[in-house]
């Protein structure tokens, strides 16, 4: 059964149907492990009960775009899915619950505290069973999640926007995969090393079935469209739009624009940068480093400066550290990038 696949119109249900997908297809082994898919707004609906027919539980994650509408019941929608452990898992095996939302619980007749004592009397006690919560976007309120995960004893990974989500389900894949007795203290979303590859690798070798259910937030916010990720300045802040004085420089290849208007612009470092340089979701590329290989921008200097590798004095912009209070001349820079290129040539 074909994949769903993002779509140029990504909403927030369609990225958590890919990132659900690419988990289960890697997670999953077809007769051996059971999956179950369950959604929650006004209420919590289980779409697919545990079954090891892997070709279902794409069937049911397929579907889930057809039910988004309503509000928001994450509390009681959790202890409903543990009790569904309770009552239809197997007791022999690891039980992981993974559940997604993108906003705070107002439909619940729990509380934080009630739901995350329930949670742990009954699902978490057991050193075998993991719970994963992910909070996506700016409308989950981390400061109480991460107290819900505290009391509950489970993990909670705060998201910046959906197009992360994948990732964060490959770093939990990763860790259910190389310990199935891992402790909640070594649990961290930035380990990104892992691949899915690997992740099927393991599988594959492992001898322990788990029963593991998706719990996936369908509230009507899940159909709000999503922007690709910001690219973002040296130092990994957001690049937003910026309407100068006068006209602006690219920090990173020193070129003066010829409008006032910074499609590219990071207000905490004073950075610009032209389209060229920018990706979604990625650093802009310095042309060069400093000796303790910190990137080099494009600066202007009130008065003369000194070449920190040729010892000559200019006027105008440099390349600049400003940690290290390092500049680098243009004529240095071309003779780094020649050494480069007849490195390279010689490789080859």
């Amino acid at each position: 059964m074909e994949l769903v696949r993002a779509t140029t119109q990504n909403t927030q249900i369609s990225c958590a149907i890919k990132a659900s997908n690419e988990l289960v297809k890697n997670l999953h082994r077809d007769g051996l492990d059971r999956g179950c898919v369950a959604t929650f707004n006004d209420s919590m609906v289980l779409r697919q009960t545990f079954t090891k027919d892997e070709t279902s539980l794409y069937r049911s994650l397929n579907g889930l775009r057809n039910f988004v509408s309503g509000g928001t019941r994450l509390y009681d929608s959790m202890v409903d899915v543990v009790k569904t452990f309770q009552r239809n898992g197997n007791r022999s095996r690891p039980w992981i619950l993974v559940v997604v939302t993108d906003g705070d619980d107002n439909r619940s007749s729990r509380s934080l505290k009630k739901c995350a004592e329930e949670i742990s009397q009954q699902f978490t006690k057991d050193s075998s069973n993991f719970l994963f919560l992910v909070g996506v976007g700016d409308g989950v309120d981390s400061t109480k999640m991460e107290q819900m995960a505290s009391i509950g004893n489970f993990i909670y990974f705060p998201v910046k926007d959906f197009f992360l989500l994948e990732l964060v389900f490959l770093t939990i894949a990763h860790k259910i995969t190389t310990s199935l007795s891992l402790s909640l203290g070594n649990v961290t979303v930035g380990d990104y090393s892992a691949s899915w590859a690997e992740v099927q690798k393991h599988r594959n070798l492992s001898q322990v079935a788990i029963d593991y259910a998706l719990l996936i937030d369908v509230s009507a916010s899940m159909n709000n469209v999503i922007k690709p990720p910001s690219p973002q300045c040296f130092e990994g802040h957001d690049l937003k739009k910026k309407y100068h004085i006068g006209n602006w420089y690219c920090d990173v290849c020193g070129k003066d624009s010829n409008t006032t208007v910074s499609q590219y612009h990071c207000g905490i470092c004073n950075f610009d940068a032209c389209p060229s340089h920018c990706k979604s979701g990625e650093k802009c590329k310095s042309e060069s480093t400093c000796r303790s290989r910190h990137p080099l921008r494009y600066a202007q200097s009130p008065g003369m400066w000194m070449c920190d590798e040729c010892g000559k004095y200019y006027y105008g912009r440099s390349l600049k550290c400003f940690r290290c209070d390092y500049d680098m001349c243009s004529t240095c820079l071309a003779k780094e990038d020649l050494a480069l290129l007849m490195t390279s040539l010689f490789i080859r």
